[in-house]
């Protein structure tokens, strides 16, 4: 392919009517088929626009979007014309990020969602050839800010013809995008189904249960995952089943982060649908390696058993070097190291990346000749980033932020955990100010990281944390702190940021919607709340709206919960569950008290649940009637209630009881008020007995 443009119109003209994108709803349901013809003509009006807005050849352009066709048609638009997009992660960019990517970038313009439309009529300048800069994609590195990738054209075309040959892509071919397009992967295996003359098939985000209904509903032939996908999948039999009929899923490329190789073959055991690592970065503006696809049966179960990430693609001289740059050989191990046509020109920063023309890639590896072939294998990274399910999390700039979440923190190291879905999560080492008591300080930093904050995406919110003194850190002799060591020596020793307490007889542990104790969780909120029930999905949104602190007995079961919001000053309980709690029948009341009635019952220790916070010195604050109307047992009652602050950090009593201390205890330590919304649920059963 010479001119991108040229292609387009190429491909309209030899087949105007043909599908050339599908965009999908969740289901894999097409909403919108995008011809051949009409793609040209978007891509035209894109193109137009971005001239109408004084945008010309080497300026930069930031994209806001999710995955959607518009991503692709103003990426394809911008690099026919010359003009250089910037991607932007509207999951993971905080404010700051997004803000220092726009900076470093120098992006002219920023489009988002539906601000930009089509233009027509306007004489616009196509690139007659590949050789321009055409995108900027930024990679976590070992430094806080994440370092922008400058990609050409040629870079990408050359790498997706690689994906073409390596997997057979042709115009039969349907890819779906299951992956952001704002990733290096999406982008670079949509413009080889491009190339290819294949179809796109766009649906809004990759859903776990949905994945196996979006490959049929699509009619797709070929996708690219990631191995947390692979082991999402493993469980989704049920959705499998009903879809494989309408299956016409061939291969799927795997790659992006580590491979679990129990998973990856328990994969094509249970759904016969062959796996194809690949390995490559940013820089490479994709694969550099992939495991063949003309490999023997049995061949190919040996490149999967062992984890292989293949032979080099056409474009690329890949070698394993040792520190001084001395070339190893057969089975030595050593860095990684790539040249080719398809590697970056370099970072925005002019940050170091090559030695003798070799793009240093920090991957730590080996090869072996198979058959007259070099397969090469990885062993690790030596750069210090977490790959958390395909997606690179520098440690510096969590670590940065962690002091600023936490005035308590004196020193930060973050390094990878690991994990069963996402192949690695986080985990934050901390040493505390001199001056700081251990145990108020992991309360306060785990209650800031599990309420909402700005500093730090969720997705970059550390989920281990282990506390270490200053004299405990491993060091170089240049007093440089060995991430690598410190991963090392604490292997299987890092406590859960969820768990926040424990007596003699609970652990007490929040409960997100991802948690395995998320489904007791909802069975116990609806058998202590009824008729206030919660389906599924309402409950789902609740554990992500409220901190959930369960009580873990013994034997691994929830015996209690109880919900609060935190805000950093105040922190509000709005229920409390109890397993051995017995609901009971409510009778008809048929004439609703006034505030002044309900006030004199409460204070006269005529409700239980009142009774229950007096116990603990809860003042009455405020009584409001049409709090929860569907409430029979409390007539639509609710009631705000105070706490004092607790005086003593024993854990004791029922669990209801030892709840609401741990609570207490919480809030002592983070310096936060504590309040309660209850009810009066024994408002409607006390009027029945005493009228």
């Amino acid at each position: 392919m010479k001119s991108l443009y040229e292609h387009l119109r190429a491909l309209a003209h030899a087949d105007p009517g043909r599908t050339a994108l599908l965009v999908c709803d969740a289901s894999g349901t097409t909403v919108e088929e995008i011809t051949r013809a009409s793609l040209l003509t978007r891509v035209e009006g894109a193109a137009a626009y971005l001239q109408s807005i004084g945008l010309r050849k080497g300026d930069r352009i930031a994209l806001e979007l999710g995955n959607c066709a518009d991503l692709l048609i103003l990426s394809w638009a911008a690099w026919s014309t010359g003009i250089v997009t910037v991607p932007l992660d509207m999951k993971r960019d905080t404010p700051e990020l997004r803000a220092f990517k726009l900076h470093v970038s120098a992006a002219k313009h920023v489009v988002r969602g539906e601000e930009w439309s089509a233009y027509a009529d306007e004489k616009i300048s196509w690139m007659p050839d590949l050789s321009h800069e055409a995108l900027i994609l930024f990679t976590s590195g070992t430094t806080a800010h994440p370092k922008g990738a400058r990609l050409s054209l040629q870079n990408l075309v050359v790498n997706a013809e690689g994906i073409i040959e390596w997997l057979h892509m042709g115009a039969g071919d349907r890819f779906l995008v299951e992956l952001p397009l704002h990733h290096i992967n999406s982008t670079t295996f949509c413009l080889a189904s491009l190339i290819a003359g294949a179809s796109i098939a766009i649906p809004p985000l990759y859903s776990n249960s949905h994945f196996w209904e979006q490959a049929a509903n699509s009619d797709a032939t070929i996708t690219s995952v990631v191995p947390s996908i692979i082991f999402d999948q493993l469980a989704r039999t049920k959705e499998f089943d009903a879809a494989k009929s309408r299956l016409r899923l061939s291969r799927i490329q795997l790659g992006s982060a580590p491979v679990v190789v129990s998973d990856a073959l328990e994969f094509i055991q249970k759904f016969s649908i062959p796996l194809y690592q690949g390995y490559g970065q940013t820089e490479t503006a994709l694969r550099v390696t992939g495991v063949p696809m003309d490999l023997t049966k049995e061949r190919y179960a040996e490149a999967v058993a062992k984890n292989s990430i293949g032979t080099p693609m056409k474009w690329a001289e890949v070698e394993v070097a040792d520190q001084s740059g001395r070339v190893l050989g057969e089975k030595e191990e050593g860095e990684l190291i790539v040249k080719g046509p398809a590697v970056m020109e370099g970072y925005i920063g002019g940050e170091p990346a090559f030695r003798d023309g070799y793009f240093l890639t920090g991957d730590i590896g080996y090869w072996k000749e198979i058959g007259e072939r070099r397969f090469f294998f990885l062993i690790g990274r030596s750069k210090e980033i977490i790959i958390k399910g395909g997606v690179n999390i520098s440690p510096v700039a969590v670590e940065d932020a962690l002091k600023k979440i936490s005035p308590d923190v004196e020193q930060a190291y973050v390094i990878g955990v690991d994990d069963t879905r996402y192949g690695e999560e986080i985990g934050a080492v901390v040493v505390w100010k001199g001056d700081v008591e251990s145990e108020r300080a992991e309360h306060r930093l785990k209650l800031a990281l599990l309420a909402e904050h700005e500093i730090l995406s969720a997705y970059e919110t550390p989920r281990y944390l282990a506390v270490v003194h200053a004299s405990g850190l491993p060091m170089t002799s240049t007093g440089k702190v060995q991430r690598t060591v410190l991963k090392k020596n604490l292997k299987g020793k890092m406590g859960s940021v969820y768990e926040l307490a424990h007596s003699n007889t609970f652990r007490f542990v929040v409960i997100p919607p991802q948690s395995p104790f998320a489904e007791a969780s909802h069975a116990l909120y609806n058998h202590c709340w009824q008729p206030l029930m919660k389906n599924k999905k309402e409950y789902k949104k609740y554990l992500s709206e409220y901190l959930t602190l369960g009580a873990i007995d013994a034997a691994g079961a929830l015996a209690g919960q109880v919900s609060f919001s935190y805000d950093g000053k105040r922190l509000t309980c709005v229920s409390i569950c109890s397993a051995s709690f017995k609901p009971k029948s409510v009778p008809e009341v048929t004439e609703i008290p006034g505030t002044e009635y309900v006030r004199k019952y409460l204070l006269a220790g005529n409700d239980p649940v009142m009774n229950f916070h007096r116990k603990f010195g809860a003042e009455l604050v405020e009584i409001t009637p049409d709090g929860r109307p569907e409430d029979r047992s409390s007539l639509g009652y609710t009631i705000l209630l105070r706490y004092p602050p607790i005086e003593t950090k024993e854990l004791d009593g029922p669990v209801s009881n030892q709840l609401m201390q741990a609570v207490r205890i919480l809030a002592g330590d983070v310096g936060a008020d504590v309040y309660a919304v209850s009810r009066p649920g024994g408002l409607a059963s006390y009027i029945h007995r005493t009228t």
